[in-house]
């Protein structure tokens, strides 16, 4: 039997650590040993030896930084008001003005970001926190598990109770710990049972005043599965949001009516009465596989008052795990490439990957030059990929595409009220979304000077500074950039900063030109063709396809992919011929020496390889088959080269099928070699 794991879980004061080790404990059930922590009775460092470290407030994580930091096991929760206790909420009239206190100004405004979230856009929420210089005088205040901390004036409190962890964070948790696919359904059963809560209060609450139901239905439409409640009779009372997307049914078509008669298929076959208290069925509708869960609903004196149907396509559990694997932290920045997906062998490339490979297990900064075309943000993806962030968010932006303000705000943020327009509770930007991972600065050189130094101060402080706020944001994020631009040159005309160019220049990565690259333009052809289920050999022409090798391409890989999408979809079911090139490359068509009207077809073939350019690396190949019954690739290369042809085993691999096109060698399967044939012989002989 296998070592037990450990979870250690950060917290501040004493309930909040009893209700939120409950919360796991009640989640992991023995299968983890839980030590929770209140850091304001005892905290050493020593104490944060565990397989996940669960740090329950952004306070907390800034107060230790300096134990955390570095840490790969540690993981910021998410924390949510239970549902269950929304209803007293509910019940309050609409615009009323309600306190809500906590212990700090920004766990104050944290619950009340959540309550806006969830749609109690009806409801004026004021912050109140200690040390607060004055209070409103308002009658009713609401507090997530702080009732001490309520002014004594106020006539109503309704405590929500300890925020606890979220569903996103309890998956991660069973996901990093390697349990998800054994508590995906008690997960499940737990995130269903919030949504029936709802449904419950709203059927308790039918007869109450119309602004309750809507505002409850707003709550419901949260909710990503599918709600559907009804009274005794099968009259709906309650249809979701996801339920009529689902369905295709319009919601005003179906409130107020039978649900047996608008959607019997997923509607009880039998009497309230026979309905067990909760039953679970996979079912197929219009040819989907859904889960249903169908609850009765009972009052006080155990007499049913109706039903909650709750139905998902795919399973919540399933969804949220599949964007815990591909999309870190949810928020849909993730990296999409590796090394592998990196196309080519010549030495320049194979220089720049094995230095790329060796930064990227480094938390060091990398700059990445190169013309534009030649695949810098797939580096930086595969960079990425390789480092020990990889499980953390990727996020690029491109420095050019926005005008100054606007990229700005995007890099760093902007608080509420910063300038016309910011929305309200402000925004975080890409440094804090990358928090944790790898932000990716593609265009660098066209950063604007002013915002050159509030990047140097993230390089050398880890901090941002939102636009309007007063205080700083630590943050952990690796940079790499990338420029087309000679920065050196840029730092003498003084467009670019010096300290700036010093900071970024740590880890250089030059991606060099395609046209350097010769070797892998035929890789890359075969490559781009692999989408049209296409063979260079049997796509192009002989000629074409020795123009598209030696063209200079001064557009890059981008626009040898370009030329190769645009032929493919002209010439659907034939060769792709000279006058299919796109006009930019019909006049590099190497020139073609004329025969004599006397010149045989083999003289004609000739003169085409001679204008070709590569007619001495030709013949020479076709002597040494010659000189040997068969030849393979490495042998052909190495005795080129001695014979003064920088040609590499791949640029070998080129020529030998153009010379098979013309039926002057023959390419052997496997092992077998090359041989030249009865024509290439004559080719020689003339």
């Amino acid at each position: 039997m296998g070592k037990s794991q450990s979870l250690v879980l950060l917290t501040r004061g004493e309930q909040n650590r009893q209700i939120l080790s409950g919360q796991l404990n009640d989640l992991l059930r023995g299968r983890v040993q839980v030590r929770s922590l209140n850091i304001e009775d005892n905290f050493s460092p020593s104490l944060l030896e565990g397989d996940l470290v669960v740090v329950s407030s952004g306070a907390i994580q800034r107060d230790l930084k300096r134990h955390l930091e570095g840490r790969s096991n540690v993981l910021m929760a998410r924390r949510t008001i239970d549902l269950r206790s929304i209803h007293h909420i509910l019940r309050l009239p609409s615009r009323t003005k309600a306190l809500l206190v906590n212990d700090r100004k920004e766990t104050a405004e944290e619950a009340i970001s959540l309550l806006y979230g969830m749609g109690f856009n009806d409801y004026w929420f004021i912050p109140v926190y200690p040390g607060i210089d004055s209070v409103p005088q308002v009658e009713v205040a609401i507090t997530p598990g702080e009732p001490q901390l309520v002014p004594p004036n106020i006539k109503r409190i309704i405590n929500l109770g300890c925020r606890i962890i979220d569903v996103t964070t309890l998956t991660e948790i069973l996901y990093r710990l390697d349990l998800l696919d054994e508590e995906a359904h008690f997960l499940s059963a737990r995130y269903y049972q919030q949504a029936i809560e709802l449904s419950k209060n709203l059927v308790q609450s039918s007869n109450e005043k119309q602004d309750l139901n809507r505002l409850l239905t707003t709550v419901l439409n949260k909710v990503h599965d599918g709600v559907i409640t009804v009274d005794t009779a099968g009259k709906t009372l309650v249809y979701n949001y996801a339920a009529e997307k689902f369905f295709k049914v319009p919601a005003r078509q179906v409130i107020g009516r039978r649900l047996q008669e608008m959607i019997p298929q997923i509607a009880a076959e039998r009497p309230l009465q026979q309905l067990k208290s909760e039953e679970d069925s996979a079912e197929l509708f219009g040819g989907h596989k859904i889960l249903v869960r169908r609850t009765l609903l009972e009052n006080e004196s155990k007499e049913p008052t109706g039903a909650v149907i709750t139905f998902s396509e795919l399973g919540t559990l399933e969804k949220i795990e599949r964007r815990l694997k591909t999309h870190p932290g949810g928020t849909g920045y993730v990296a999409k490439y590796t090394f592998d997906d990196i196309t080519g062998k010549s030495q320049s490339l194979m220089i720049c990957l094995k230095k790329a490979k060796y930064f990227a297990e480094t938390n060091l900064t990398v700059l990445i030059n190169g013309p534009s075309g030649t695949g810098k943000e797939l580096l930086a993806h595969a960079v990425h990929e390789t480092s020990p962030r990889r499980l953390n968010p990727f996020v690029a932006i491109n420095c050019a595409a926005l005008p100054k303000d606007l990229l700005e705000s995007e890099l760093f943020g902007f608080e509420e009220g910063a300038f016309t327009g910011a929305r309200r509770g402000g925004r975080a930007g890409l440094f804090e979304q990358a928090n944790g991972g790898t932000i990716f600065l593609d265009e660098i050189g066209d950063l604007p000077f002013s915002l050159q130094a509030k990047l140097l101060r993230v390089l050398e402080e880890k901090e941002v500074m939102r636009i309007g706020a007063d205080r700083v944001i630590p943050v952990d994020v690796r940079i790499i950039a990338a420029t087309n631009q000679d920065l050196k040159q840029a730092v003498e005309r003084r467009d670019f900063r010096q300290d700036l160019y010093y900071r970024l220049n740590t880890v250089t990565l030059k991606l060099p030109p395609l046209k350097d690259r010769t070797e892998d333009i035929y890789l890359l052809i075969e490559h781009f063709l692999k989408k049209w289920n296409r063979k260079p050999e049997d796509f192009f022409t002989s000629r074409v396809l020795d123009t598209l090798i030696s063209y200079s391409w001064p557009g890059n890989i981008r626009e040898l992919r370009n030329v190769i999408d645009y032929m493919a979809a002209v010439c659907r079911g034939r060769k792709a011929r000279m006058e299919d090139l796109p006009p930019d490359l019909q006049h590099e068509e190497p020139p073609v020496v004329d025969p004599t009207p006397g010149d045989t077809p083999l003289l004609k073939l000739a003169g085409e390889l001679m204008g070709s350019q590569k007619f001495s690396a030709d013949l020479a190949i076709l002597r040494i088959i010659a000189d040997n019954q068969s030849v393979g690739r490495q042998r052909l290369a190495g005795e080129l080269r001695q014979q003064g042809f920088k040609l590499t085993e791949d640029m070998v691999r080129t020529r030998l099928r153009i010379l098979a096109q013309r039926n002057l060698v023959k390419i052997g399967a496997g092992r077998q070699g090359t041989q030249i044939t009865n024509k290439g012989r004559e080719m020689l002989s003339k």
